[in-house]
Parts: C-alpha cells; structure tokens; sequence
C-alpha cells in the first residue's frame, strides 16, 4: 500500500512539472561554461528534472548498494554467532552428560560396597548364631 502512494504521488509530480514546462515555452539563453546556446524553456525544465531524478538515483542507488552489503555481512555474522552458539551448547550438553554419568556412577559403587557390607554383616550374624537345626526346641511338657 505505500509503494502505491509514492508511485501515485511520483506520477502526479511528473505531471505537475511537465504542465509547468509546456505552460513556458519561450526561448531562453542557456550558458555552458564555455558556450551559449538558446533553448526552448520546455527542454530547459525537463532536461533539469531528469538530470535531478538521474543524481537522485544515483545517489540513493550507492547508499541502498553499501546497505545491502552491511546487510549481507551482518547476516554471515548472525550465522556465525548462531554456529558457535549451537556448538557451546552442544559441548555443555556433553559435558553435563559426562558429570552426571560420573555422579550415578560413583552413587552406584557407594550403593555396592553398602550392600556388600550389610551383606556380609548378615552372613557373619549368620555364622554367630547357632544351627537353629541342631538345637530342638524346648518342650516344656516333657
């Protein structure tokens, strides 16, 4: 919709300033630097239009060409950032990996050599105790 207006308005100042030349045609003298020459004040006008709209381009024509080319190199330092961003996030993600496998293994072996010290605590309040096999129990009724 803006690009609409502007052209819209473009058309009408091409407009307005090609009635402004037809409406003065008179003849009228025209200094170059080392010539004079007399010229209709129709080709005076547009011929100064153009020669404004080409310094225009011109001019916003290199300032869009150096703004496209910050833009391409803002956009591979973007990438960059994000390519290191990805990969010291992957090098955290391991690395956090790696502290946790070590915790649950040192966590395993402290529940090992626990169950192996109650393990053994049993069998030796086993080995203390006499056969429960050998022993009869007392019968109070004999």
């Amino acid at each position: 919709m803006k690009k609409q207006w502007k052209v819209f308005l473009g058309f009408i100042l091409v407009l307005l300033i090609v009635i402004f030349a037809i409406s003065n045609s008179q003849e009228v003298p025209v200094n170059f630097l080392i010539k004079k020459i007399y010229l209709s004040l129709v080709l005076v006008i547009i011929g100064s239009a153009l020669i404004g709209a080409l310094v225009v381009f011109l001019t916003s024509g290199a300032t869009l060409f150096q703004q496209r080319k910050e833009i391409k190199q803002l956009k591979e330092t973007i990438q960059s950032y994000e390519t290191n961003n990805e990969q010291k996030i992957a090098e955290e993600k391991a690395a956090f990996q790696r502290e946790q496998e070590n915790e649950i293994a040192v966590l395993k072996a402290n529940y090992e050599s626990l169950l192996k010290e109650k393990d053994q605590a049993l069998a030796a309040m086993e080995n203390s105790q006499p056969d429960k096999k050998d022993n009869h129990p007392i019968d109070y009724y004999d």
